[in-house]
């Protein structure tokens, strides 16, 4: 028996769908009005969506939702906040030079914020604040990484009191990512030759403000099984399995 996974979300509709165009850049996570919104609409699912709001929009009851396209109050301040965004989007950045040739940034992490947790540590956080600044001062650059499915691993104390640690599965369609896809709806793919075979991956977009991050995935379909770990863990592996992970974002992402 096969079984296939379905991801069902609510319907916004209206002015309530700017919720939904918020959710998914980045900007949301560095404007206080924008997080407020969100925690205004039920603080403890944002709590329990682990401040992922793009999940927490999935995790709404229709009656929430009809609730909220009639309240006259919170439809001013998402009015407002999305006016914010707008005007943020369009106004003339820092950078005014030419724009024709662009910038590829390519790191092996970028922490960027909770809802995204495809990050380890320092270099992480230091290659996010370089998109923000990206995205603030309006350079024509681009990012390129690695799509994790496992991001960073998460503690806990056994019955025995020692530490151990999990490493949760990352939703990519319930967290601020979207899939690159050509004219036709089919998802783009880029190959790299790679020990004795092509391998395929995937491309996800991430927009943070004005700046656009591309990851690549290996944990597709068309790959060989072994192929498919290669963005399974950040830093995970051994020496040969690192140095595939850093071909794939050198080569493939000049590519994609």
């Amino acid at each position: 028996m096969k079984i296939v996974s379905h991801t069902v979300k609510p319907t916004l509709r209206g002015r309530l769908a700017r919720l939904d165009t918020l959710a998914r850049n980045l900007w949301l996570s560095w404007n206080f009005d924008a997080v407020s919104l969100f925690i205004r609409i039920n603080s403890d699912l944002w709590a329990e969506s682990g401040q992922n709001p793009v999940k927490m929009l999935g995790m709404l009851s229709q009656e929430k939702i009809d609730q909220l396209a009639s309240d006259q109050s919170f439809l001013s301040d998402l009015d407002d906040v999305y006016t914010q965004f707008q005007r943020y989007l369009k106004n003339k950045p820092w950078y005014r030079g030419p724009a024709d040739r662009v910038v590829a940034y390519f790191s092996m992490e970028y922490g960027l914020d909770v809802s995204l947790p495809t990050y380890s540590g320092g270099l992480g956080v230091l290659s996010g604040d370089h998109m923000k600044t990206v995205s603030d001062l309006g350079l024509p650059l681009v990012g390129v990484g690695l799509l994790y499915r496992q991001g960073y691993f998460k503690q806990y104390l056994n019955a025995d009191g020692y530490q151990q640690e999990t490493y949760p599965e990352n939703d990519w369609y319930n967290m601020p990512v979207e899939r690159c896809i050509d004219q036709n709806g089919t998802p783009i793919l880029i190959g790299v030759d790679m020990a004795g075979r092509t391998i395929s991956a995937g491309i996800w977009r991430v927009d943070i403000g004005r700046a656009q991050l591309y990851l690549l995935d290996t944990n597709i379909p068309e790959n060989h099984p072994e192929d498919r770990t290669i963005t399974a863990t950040l830093y995970g592996g051994d020496k040969e399995m690192r140095i595939k992970q850093e071909i794939l974002l050198g080569i493939g992402g000049i590519r994609a």
